[in-house]
């Protein structure tokens, strides 16, 4: 799913430099490949990009966490580091 938006956010850019990408995304689970949604997103952090996410019910939202780098910054196991923070995560009850 990052993939995509990632390519969607940089035509949408090339198209009209004005143009921001927020992604929603609402789940009641975790993700099962952390590590490349990590890669995905440190991409998505040079893009005029912001991903919400929302956590609804009682799963175990600690990966989704992680990848809201408040405080610290973003890095994937080959050590590519994030520009900025563009995840939130949110956990709604």
């Amino acid at each position: 799913m990052f993939q995509e938006i990632n390519k969607f956010t940089e035509l949408s850019f090339k198209q009209d430099p004005d143009n921001y990408t927020v992604l929603l995304v609402i789940t009641d689970g975790s993700i099962h490949d952390i590590n490349r949604t990590i890669d995905e997103i440190i991409v998505g952090s040079e893009l005029p990009l912001s991903i919400i996410i929302v956590g609804v019910g009682d799963a175990d939202f600690t990966k989704m966490k992680k990848l809201d780098s408040d405080g610290t910054t973003l890095t994937s196991k080959n050590g590519k580091v994030s520009k900025r923070d563009i995840v939130q995560f949110v956990h709604f009850n």
